[in-house]
């Protein structure tokens, strides 16, 4: 059932005016519209049918008076005259007509909102508005229209005759959406090469110490060998080369298991110059660069103090930054699922609009919240150790605190309360004693 607006001489919303309606008029004027996008709605779904209304008691009146007080209509014939109502009325009905008419209206209304449950006009009437069909069509197709002159009123039409109060509330909040969209969008993008960027930056400083413990381990072998045999000789035969003189310029003097720790000495520091090499590209190169421009970094003396650096700086991304761009991320994408479904449901609002603006807020507080709870020495320390769970973990719960924001909150007030409160059982327990 596709239903149109109710005006005074045009069919078209935009020529209605409702100046000179009287206030009782203009009130039953919206009312019917309202009761036309209830009925359009309820007749869209499967789970309730419009002659789930039943029947109402209508008067049956000749000559202004009542005949029949107590009889009732059936659906189909509320139906009828629903569809016939014009406001104001241009026909010779009496007052007592009109009045029951206008009675019935208000029934239809109060039944149908019922029936539309969790939905009723008001959110119907803000969801079309906040949709806005015309909006979505292109400037081909709107010139296509006015050269064959089809009729542009749609759904939003009726909906604006029945609320017009609602008008700036949908443009504003489809606005908001729309920028809200967009700069999830931007903010999911660049929290992902930042994601990429601290991950990677993690996993070479991890390298870097991987290699350096591995090089250490396989020079005290070196040396303990080293010792083993020099123990076995005299004084003035003994040799204390260092590990690249045996492993370099003397190797064809040392024994086989010299010879094979020192091979092995050789492709640990191959792989140890390698880490280092990397992690000073990482610093000075490329995009990953940027990542000291917020921070006053002082220019190392050794490519060592770099890495440590590296490390420092990382530590504060995977604390701070992360956390509260993921937090913003969640949040952003709670906000356009649950707008989502409010459309599919048709129960949007207009106290959804200040709820998103709420809902933005606390997920960024909720975000940069997780960041306390990790403490940057704390995820220095595994990233240097080598396995980046903490980056992850800490980026991972700040996105499911933004999205479940208000969650969040209830866990750290419950949280206060076991810490805070004075009036706990145990407490009193320990009082009495």
């Amino acid at each position: 059932m596709s239903a149109s607006p109710v005006t005074l001489e045009s069919e078209n919303p935009r020529e209605a005016d409702e100046s000179s309606l009287s206030p009782s008029q203009l009130f039953l004027h919206r009312d019917l519209n309202e009761v036309l996008l209830l009925l359009d709605f309820i007749s869209g779904r499967q789970d309730v049918h419009i002659w789930d209304i039943g029947d109402i008691k209508y008067p049956v009146r000749r000559n202004g008076e009542a005949n029949a007080p107590n009889a009732t209509l059936a659906s189909i014939d509320i139906l009828r005259r629903i569809c016939a109502l014009r406001y104001p009325p241009v026909d010779t009905r009496t007052i007592e007509d009109r009045a029951d008419d206008a009675a019935l209206l208000l029934c239809m209304k109060d039944k149908l909102n019922s029936i539309a449950s969790p939905s009723n006009g008001v959110m119907i009437a803000y969801t079309y508005m906040f949709i806005e069909e015309t909006s979505s069509r292109t400037r081909r197709e709107k010139r296509e229209e006015e050269a064959w002159n089809l009729n542009q009123s749609t759904r939003a039409d009726v909906a604006k005759s029945a609320y017009p109060g609602l008008i700036r509330s949908a443009k504003r909040f489809r606005s908001f959406h729309r920028n809200v969209s967009r700069a999830g969008a931007a903010i999911t993008f660049l929290a992902a090469i930042l994601l990429w960027l601290v991950v990677y930056g993690a996993e070479l400083t991890s390298r870097f110490e991987d290699e350096k413990k591995s090089l250490a381990e396989v020079t005290n072998q070196i040396y303990a060998l080293a010792d083993k045999q020099n123990a076995a000789l005299p004084e003035e035969e003994q040799s204390h080369a260092s590990i690249s003189a045996r492993c370099t310029d003397k190797l064809d003097e040392q024994s086989n298991p010299m010879r094979l720790l020192c091979n092995e000495w050789a492709y640990h520091q191959a792989r140890y110059e390698q880490a280092i090499s990397d992690d000073a590209s990482f610093a000075d190169k490329g995009l990953s660069s940027w990542l000291t421009v917020p921070f006053p970094v002082a220019h190392p003396q050794s490519k060592q103090e770099s890495i440590q650096s590296i490390t420092l700086v990382l530590s504060a991304y995977a604390s701070f930054v992360l956390p509260v761009m993921f937090g913003l991320v969640g949040t952003i994408a709670s906000f356009l699922r649950d707008i989502s479904s409010r459309i599919t449901s048709s129960i949007l609002a207009p106290r959804d609009e200040t709820l998103a603006i709420i809902r933005l807020i606390l997920g960024a507080i909720a975000g940069l919240a997780v960041g306390l709870f990790f403490t940057p020495a704390s995820v220095g320390g595994q990233a240097t150790s080598g396995t980046g769970v903490l980056t992850l973990s800490a980026s991972g719960i700040a996105f499911l605190a933004g999205y479940g924001a208000d969650g969040f909150f209830r866990v750290i007030d419950a949280m206060i309360v076991r810490l805070f409160s004075f009036d706990r059982p145990d407490q009193k327990q320990i009082a009495s004693r």
